[in-house]
């Protein structure tokens, strides 16, 4: 056996920053061949570096800001986010509550009624809600009213996480929806335009190298790297012995946990019954996307960074662009998507060339694709744990498990698994926070 004081299960962007900020002695394992978890960049056709899906860095810390500018000194590119939403074949600029100028009158119409009965609702007669929203679809409702609601809210986010709002909280992603004022709304509609409304209204990211560029940097900065191939098959904490899979074992006198939190569970032994019923409670949703790579003139939608497509003709339930967001990730006449779907677009992963032929044609009727591009690739890829679902019983199965981890002398963080939501730089303050936890001792 071989002793550590830490052992850092995965070298995703909370595992590596963990050990990037922790003082003592660690080690961490990652299973895959390469640092990054989700944050990795490949290289899926000769000349095009994909992302797993759209990674844009939304830095709001000075220290983050600081430390990201230090980790890549090839530089970052700051961009203004050109993101839109289709609907009624029109685009119209994200945030949509505050950007519906362009559509039919009579959307335009009932977004604006719906937003006054909901913020005046005395002004039509009717009486303030009385009691705080009951789940998700109902705090839309109350934020916006029914037509930004029925047009979009709801819509989209069903189509994303495949559940009906009903059985979601109702402060789910409550942080990164904007709230405009009502001022705002109603220029949106007249066509003065209010894009710069939101968490994700600028962002920035590696000149070179993909997204993947910032976990590579922050591996090489760490004093220990990490050991790659080699996953935790075990781990028995009451004895605080992890077993891995080329046969070590491990003691720890701390266990810090990025691995998604169900997938970790599965690996303890003697988890009493309250924590094994709390972790069959944990939902989420799969999303399976293609990247793809194109070359020629493309269409009216080519170069947007992202699209959302709310309406349930289309399978995909929003696009995005890497080469749009950085030319560097594609050939010279070349342009680079990712294509996330989830909920019924599963059904047609029995056939893949028909999902594939089904996702072309889709990309050319929203003037993403124009017919005499050329398709140079596409590749079905899957996050598995990619949302979690926020639904009712969330917070209390989600709290038994991380008490009793605790009280293990473990500390499960992260996107995964701390199971929750959140970006790159949350990802990383998590494990900052842990390190200055565990070298405080509040695990042990």
């Amino acid at each position: 056996m071989e002793t550590h004081a830490t052992l850092i299960i995965g070298a995703g962007l909370t595992g590596l920053s963990c050990a990037y900020h922790l003082a003592g002695d660690y080690l961490l394992v990652e299973r895959e061949g390469e640092p990054g978890g989700m944050a990795r960049t490949h290289e899926r056709h000769p000349g095009f570096l994909c992302d797993s899906t759209g990674h844009w860095l939304h830095l709001r810390s000075d220290y983050m800001k600081a430390l990201v500018r230090k980790l890549l000194p090839d530089g970052l590119v700051e961009h203004g986010r050109k993101a839109v939403i289709h609907l009624c074949d029109t685009f119209t600029p994200y945030p949509f509550q505050a950007n519906t100028y362009g559509l039919p009158r009579e959307v335009v119409l009932e977004c604006l009624i719906g937003l006054l009965k909901a913020r005046h609702p005395e002004d039509f007669g009717l009486s303030p809600a009385a009691a705080a929203p009951r789940d998700f679809r109902e705090w839309i409702v109350r934020n916006f009213g029914e037509g930004i609601a029925r047009h979009f809210m709801v819509p989209y986010n069903e189509k994303l996480l495949g559940v009906r709002l009903e059985e979601l909280r109702p402060e789910y992603a409550e942080r990164f929806i904007p709230r405009p004022s009502l001022e705002d709304v109603v220029k949106g509609a007249l066509g003065f335009s209010r894009e710069s409304l939101g968490y994700n209204a600028r962002f920035v990211y590696p000149r070179e190298g993909g997204i993947g560029g910032l976990p590579r940097a922050i591996a090489r900065g760490l004093q220990v790297p990490p050991v790659y191939n080699v996953a935790v098959t075990r781990v028995a904490p009451r004895r605080r012995v992890a077993t891995l899979s080329d046969g070590r074992q491990v003691v720890y006198r701390r266990l810090l946990n990025t691995a998604p939190l169900p997938q970790f569970l599965s690996l303890l032994l003697d988890l009493p019954a309250e924590v094994q019923q709390a972790a069959r409670q944990l939902r989420s949703t799969t999303v399976r996307y293609f990247d793809l790579g194109v070359r020629g003139p493309g269409d009216a939608a080519s170069h947007h960074h992202w699209i959302y497509f709310p309406e349930p003709e289309y399978v995909f339930y929003r696009t995005g662009s890497y080469s749009a967001v950085h030319p560097g990730t594609a050939p010279p006449d070349c342009r680079s998507y990712y294509v996330e779907m989830s909920g019924g677009a599963a059904d047609l992963l029995k056939q893949p060339e028909q999902l594939k032929q089904r996702v072309l044609s889709d990309l050319r009727k929203a003037r993403v694709l124009s017919s005499r591009d050329e398709v140079l690739f596409m590749k079905l890829c899957e996050i598995p744990f990619a949302y979690v679902i926020f639904d009712h019983n969330y917070e209390r199965s989600r709290q038994v498990i991380l008490d009793y981890l605790a009280d293990q002398g473990i500390l499960s963080c992260g996107r995964w698994g701390g199971w929750g939501y959140g970006g790159m730089e949350d990802a990383m303050q998590d494990g900052k926070t842990s390190a200055e936890q565990i070298t405080r001792g509040r695990t042990s």
